[in-house]
């Protein structure tokens, strides 16, 4: 690295370097937003990028200008990169930082391989206690890389979150589960859990026992493979519908459930990753006086998320299913696309190659 930024005559290149580091990759997973890519539906990523935006590095290069991490530090990677200087930054919203935002396995080769670099490196990581290390609490950090403070941020805290709401969650894959367990400080009053997949919907519950916060809260888990979701919703809500509803599945279908339960006055906050156009029906919402909130993940809660897991305050190591050495990632991106057929909710791939 230190050649190149001697080489590069682009003074923009060479401060990029400077303040990049090189990861050995240790632990990565995969998202639904990298399934999501390989179905053509996210056009920023170019073919061939590798990807992968979570996961846990050792580093083994550094540009001159990192100042707060040194050479074999551990580090958890932010899912969004993050300058910390510019107007974006300063107002915590890293999604759309002018230098940086979602960069890993989008605009830049991510982290399912054995090494990658990490652009402004000071403040798009977080150090991992060595008394962790190799340990199953270091392999639900992994989890604070993306689905965590996607699940809080995206989901819970743009859809204005209050105690007593009733919250219902539109597809209970790993991110929906995320903002299950990440609900347990605002002490909902009941809790809808809507898939087809009969494994995340008992997941849920299980979760919800585990859960500070939730162990006394209602939890309604709706079976939706006959399309009865909105019909159940309602009825057990004597008409009314839900305060919060979170979409996490990013198909049209996730966002037709929501509008049709959201009550009047309610929140629709959506998280799942679209590739396909659907319906505002605003001629049965404009008079509901609904918000609705969608974006990218800033990453704000990360530090407060790794202190819930070393703490053991949130279940994050029960959201991973399997563990894959990545020289088998075929087989992990399988367990992944067949989800219930083989109970797979969080796939870990572990770098056995180097």
């Amino acid at each position: 690295m230190q050649e190149l930024t001697k080489s590069t005559t682009n003074p923009s290149l060479r401060q990029l370097f400077q303040t990049t580091f090189f990861l050995q990759i240790l632990k990565t997973t995969i998202c639904g937003t990298d399934v999501h890519i390989l179905s053509g539906n996210v056009s920023s990523c170019q073919p061939g990028t590798r990807l992968g935006h979570e996961g846990i590095g050792e580093i083994v290069e550094m540009g001159d200008a990192v100042q707060h991490r040194r050479i074999g530090d551990r580090v958890l990677v932010n899912t969004t990169t993050q300058c910390g200087k510019c107007y974006n930054c300063k107002q915590k919203f890293h999604g759309h930082c002018v230098d940086g935002g979602w960069q890993l396995g989008n605009l830049i080769d991510g982290m399912q391989g054995t090494y990658a670099r990490i652009p402004h490196a000071d403040f798009s990581t977080q150090l991992i206690p060595e008394d962790v290390w190799d340990t199953s609490v270091e392999d639900a950090i992994v989890m604070c890389s993306d689905i965590l403070p996607t699940g809080l941020e995206v989901g819970l805290l743009d859809g204005a979150i209050q105690p007593g709401m009733k919250i219902a969650i539109v597809g209970m894959g790993p991110v929906g589960l995320a903002s299950l367990i990440t609900s347990g400080d605002y002490q909902p009053a009941e809790l809808f859990a809507i898939d087809i997949n009969k494994h995340r919907l008992d997941a849920s519950v299980a979760l919800t026992e585990k859960t500070a916060g939730l162990q006394s809260v209602p939890v309604h888990s709706i079976d939706n493979s006959n399309n009865t979701a909105v019909e159940e919703v309602l009825e057990l809500t004597k008409g009314h519908g839900v305060d919060l509803v979170v979409e996490a599945i990013g198909v049209p279908a996730g966002w037709y459930i929501c509008q049709d339960i959201v009550k009047a006055g309610g929140h629709i906050a959506m998280l799942g990753v679209h590739g396909q156009s659907a319906t505002i029906n605003l001629e049965k919402m404009w008079h509901r006086n609904f918000r609705f909130s969608a974006g990218l993940v800033h990453g704000y809660t990360i530090p407060s998320l790794v202190d819930k897991v070393l703490n053991e305050e949130i279940p994050a190591a029960d959201l991973i299913s399997h563990k894959v050495p990545m020289s088998n990632v075929q087989h992990a991106y399988d367990l992944f696309r067949s989800a219930a057929r083989h109970r797979t909710l969080k796939v870990l791939l572990t770098n056995d190659l180097c």
